[in-house]
């Protein structure tokens, strides 16, 4: 079922994310990628890790979103950018920590969670 993101509301999407529903997934992507993307590159400076940290925010929120549903009363929103903060942070960590090694290399074209269960 394909949700139209300028009517649906965060939390019924949210909703429909515990369930397991992959649209309503896309849908919180296309209606807050950009802005958890700005968040993480505004923290990294880095798009790779900025892109990083939006795939890894949804793919929490996929795995999540149940828990979320039943334990807070923060908007959507706030709980994305509360994950993207923690994300980057910790990326932000790993740069400092001594020998971290480098980045893997990426092959081939990178592929998105939301593309992998689209």
């Amino acid at each position: 079922m394909a949700f139209d993101t300028t009517v649906v509301a965060d939390r019924h999407l949210l909703d429909g994310v515990a369930r397991g529903d992959a649209d309503a997934l896309r849908a919180l992507y296309q209606r807050h990628g950009t802005s958890i993307y700005a968040l993480a590159f505004g923290m990294l400076v880095d798009p790779g890790d900025a892109e990083e940290v939006v795939s890894e925010t949804f793919a929490h929120i996929w795995l999540t979103a149940a828990r979320f549903v039943a334990a807070t009363n923060q908007s959507v929103s706030d709980c994305l950018r509360e994950i993207a903060r923690s994300r980057a942070h910790g990326l932000l960590l790993a740069r400092e920590w001594p020998g971290r090694s480098s980045a893997p290399s990426q092959h081939g074209p990178r592929i998105t969670m939301i593309e992998e269960i689209g």
